[in-house]
């Protein structure tokens, strides 16, 4: 359910995106919101989700919960962007203040649970699957969602009957059979294992990790050729895989040398690229320093510098947000807003790129 990055890769991006929210206010006037109905903010939050515009979404949403705090609809959708977006503590208090609303909705429970599970606080939030289930027993997801919470709880035996229940229940979802795969291979169960993910890949024909679980699964039974076969899928659906370069490599050892010699060559010209990353980083603090002691101008020549290193690697849309932060901070505002809307076109969650765009149309 959780997942991190790096730590070192954030540290200066946090330092940089605090110190310019608090200068981009002294250039740039505060929005003045407009008079739009929450029904109306709630339309654009919702359409804002659906493109996977996380960050935007959460700024509308919230305008319409301060329009109308007892509104079930956008409490809910404000808590799903807030979930998504990591803000696991806001999410669960946005999902208390539904139940209290709505006490009978099953699903409300359900998303409260998941919130809870997020946040670490598994028992309270195997009481709410409970409560969900009492509320409509056949509700699919309530009975997924309290499988793998007691998965992560170490209570295997109940875990499997959950899983076998919602999938029952709800037999075209893959995610019954993923999250079910994974409880089967901690008890080391590798053909049960095996058919859980041969249901998520039929499923999910694009699915590139259920077919490298279902590789593994298959190495550990010593069915090496169907292994291979389904990491040459993976691989065709993602030819720049890491995971699916290394282990096919790996499988081809004995049979085929040649082929697998190729592979590990792929693989470290994979492994090198990630050194670009490095490179860009470190131009990237060394425009933070700039930044510190109000070098605007180097600043932004180092940042745009270490862009151009970076190309399309993964900090891509930090260092356009932060190049675009700088630059607003330098006095270019149209130069700073046209950084800021690439770097979220291409991490829609970037909040800090969003609030700051928000703030620039009303300068």
């Amino acid at each position: 359910m959780r997942a991190g990055k790096n730590h070192r890769s954030r540290v200066f991006v946090a330092l940089l995106v605090v110190c310019c929210a608090l200068n981009l206010s002294s250039i740039v006037a505060a929005a003045s919101q407009g008079a739009s109905s929450s029904s109306e903010l709630l339309d654009q939050g919702r359409k804002l989700l659906e493109a996977g515009k996380l960050a935007e979404a959460e700024l509308i949403l919230d305008r319409a919960e301060k329009l109308a705090p007892s509104d079930p609809v956008i409490l809910n959708l404000d808590a799903k962007v807030k979930g998504r977006l990591g803000e696991y503590a806001s999410a669960g208090a946005l999902l208390k203040r539904v139940i209290r609303l709505t006490p009978q909705s099953a699903p409300a429970h359900v998303d409260l649970a998941i919130a809870l599970a997020d946040s670490g606080d598994l028992n309270s939030a195997l009481a709410e699957t409970a409560t969900a289930i009492s509320i409509d027993p056949a509700l699919a997801i309530a009975h997924l969602n309290r499988a793998r919470i007691l998965s992560d709880m170490n209570q295997d035996r109940e875990a499997r009957d959950e899983f076998a229940l919602a999938a029952r229940l709800a037999p075209g979802n893959p995610d019954c059979y993923f999250y079910w795969s994974l409880g089967e291979r901690a008890q080391r169960n590798f053909t049960k294992e095996t058919e859980l993910l041969r249901k998520v890949v039929k499923l999910q024909p694009s699915n590139v990790k259920a077919y490298i679980k279902l590789a593994d699964s298959l190495l550990h039974q010593n069915r090496t050729a169907e292994a291979v076969a389904g990491l040459r899928i993976a691989l065709a659906i993602d030819p720049n895989s890491a995971q699916a370069l290394y282990k096919l490599s790996r499988a081809l050892h004995n049979t085929d040398p040649e082929e697998s010699n190729r592979l590990s060559d792929q693989f470290l010209r994979l492994k090198a690229q990630n050194s670009v990353v490095d490179q860009a980083k470190a131009l990237a603090n060394e425009a933070f320093h700039a930044f510190t002691v109000q070098n605007w101008r180097e600043s932004v020549r180092l940042f745009s510098e270490a862009l151009e290193t970076c190309g399309d690697c993964e900090i891509e849309s930090t260092l356009h947000r932060d190049l675009g932060l700088t630059l607003c901070r330098d006095g270019q505002i149209e130069r700073g807003a046209e950084e800021l809307r690439k770097a979220l076109a291409l991490n829609p969650e970037d909040r800090d790129a969003a609030k700051a765009l928000e703030m620039i149309p009303t300068r």
